[in-house]
């Protein structure tokens, strides 16, 4: 089992505000300056299934929030998001895109 600090995502469909969009794609790493691994939602999902495990950390709270899956009902499939605080820097949504 492997922890993995998410610093950046992409969205689809990208024209769409964070509420109105899926993560398709994490970037992971030690610190925020550049990540260096890139997973797609379904080897995140694979590997969530493994037993890794997924996290963000706040910038300005400190706070961490872990990464759950959950089904979509309207799509049919799993997406992930992260785990309700209160605390929106540490949200999957307010984190930078991922530059490819």
């Amino acid at each position: 089992m492997t922890t993995y600090r998410v610093i950046c995502t992409n969205q689809e469909p990208t024209s769409q505000p964070p509420q109105h969009a899926h993560i398709v794609a994490i970037g992971v790493g030690t610190t925020t300056d550049h990540y260096s691994q890139r997973f797609s939602l379904s080897q995140v999902i694979q590997m969530m299934d493994n037993g890794d495990r997924f996290y963000t950390l706040g910038p300005r709270s400190g706070k961490t929030a872990w990464v759950e899956k959950y089904y979509c009902t309207h799509c049919r499939q799993y997406h992930i998001k992260s785990a309700a605080d209160a605390v929106e820097d540490n949200n999957l949504d307010s984190l930078p895109y991922c530059q490819i």
